[in-house]
């Protein structure tokens, strides 16, 4: 029997992954930002702290920096710039590890309002979020219950295990209204929280008890697949972003060690051995940057038509090289990186936390193959 094998080739210019003299230099303010704020001594300091996270560095990324006014249109409030701009925040996000909920609020869940059926009527929760006053978390694999009556419409039900839920004001949820799903905000005052434990300890979660918290339907029936599908890609390739910055940091973090530790008389990066495998994680980086890139152009582009492999590929490419960057990492540090005090676990923690909260590079290639028809 023949198997029928669809060839996939880019719809868009490749030349869209090249980076612009104006993203070099949010990348320069980004990264000098990081550089005074956010060492890995201070993100360690303030994922033991309440809420997780530092709210003062977080109030500085959206009053100063503004990172989640980047992609919101300029008749939202926003500076109408692109995904792909902010990709370039999720990378160094991404190499400092930085616990903030930049993903959740700054990037699904603004995009969460900004498709509203009535952008109007979340407008000013849309300003708050901007400004940093208000946290949204995202829970798109989880369905509450929703009940409407008197003109007022609550959500009752557990969302487990949902990532910054413990400081987040809103939650964007998928609610189920009349036996049909819809997108939700739900308005997280009074409601209970439980902490949860997981593997990544830069990233905390929080089961949600729901008990009729007030909650506004955003996105109704009629747009909810089409929406909810929107946001998932952009969760993907916002987390490939992320990936990619860390396969980059730990590339850069790994050749400084290795040139300056010694054995035998010369330092350990001169045997061929330690050349190849840095080698292939700067392999790894490359291909993991263009991958990201790419997804968050095409994303950029309303009508691309391979936006669905091109978020799928960017998933399996940017997952599976920051994970084998990180193990490659601990293992050349030698006895150091397996070390607490050493930040190269935090990283492999943070990947492994990733893949079983979003699904990691053996999820993405079934896609992959479920698209391609093999």
């Amino acid at each position: 029997m023949t198997q029928h094998v669809r060839t996939v080739q880019p719809e868009a210019d490749p030349s869209i992954i090249l980076p612009s003299d104006e993203r070099e230099e949010l990348r320069s303010v980004v990264s000098q930002f990081i550089a005074r704020h956010a060492s890995h001594e201070a993100v360690r300091a303030s994922t033991g702290s309440e809420p997780g996270f530092s709210e003062p560095r977080w109030a500085t990324l959206n009053s100063e920096l503004q990172i989640a006014a980047l992609a919101v249109p300029e008749e939202l409030g926003g500076h109408g710039f692109g995904l792909g701009d902010l990709g370039v925040v999720l990378q160094e996000a991404g190499a400092a590890l930085l616990p903030e909920p930049i993903i959740a609020s700054a990037v699904v869940g603004c995009q969460a309002l900004v498709r509203a059926d009535d952008p109007g009527a979340v407008g000013e929760l849309l300003a708050r979020v901007l400004e940093g006053e208000s946290i949204l978390a995202v829970a798109l694999d989880r369905t509450v219950p929703l009940a409407t009556a008197d003109g007022r419409t609550t959500a009752d039900g557990l969302a487990e295990a949902v990532l910054w839920g413990a400081a987040a004001d809103h939650l964007v949820v998928v609610g189920e209204s009349d036996g049909h799903p819809v997108l939700a905000v739900v308005d997280l005052d009074g409601s209970r929280r439980e902490p949860r434990e997981g593997m990544d300890l830069t990233r905390r979660r929080a089961d949600l008890q729901l008990d009729g918290a007030p909650a506004q339907v955003i996105v109704g029936p009629d747009r909810f697949e089409q929406v909810a599908a929107e946001l998932g890609r952009i969760q993907t390739a916002a987390l490939a972003a992320e990936h990619a910055g860390i396969a980059s940091h730990l590339v850069d973090a790994t050749v400084e060690y290795v040139q300056q530790r010694q054995q035998f008389g010369r330092s350990i990066g001169s045997f061929q051995a330690i050349k190849h495998r840095l080698a292939d994680m700067l392999v790894d980086r490359e291909r993991a940057l263009a991958a990201a890139m790419y997804a968050l152009a095409v994303l950029d582009e309303d009508d691309a038509a391979d936006v669905e492999i091109a978020v799928a590929v960017a998933a399996a490419v940017c997952a599976d090289a920051a994970t084998r960057s990180a193990y490659e990492a601990i293992q050349l540090h030698g006895g150091i990186g397996f070390t607490w005090e050493h930040s190269a676990h935090f990283y492999l923690r943070r990947v492994l936390g990733d893949e079983g909260a979003f699904g990691g590079g053996r999820e993405a290639r079934r896609t992959i193959a479920d698209l391609v028809g093999v």
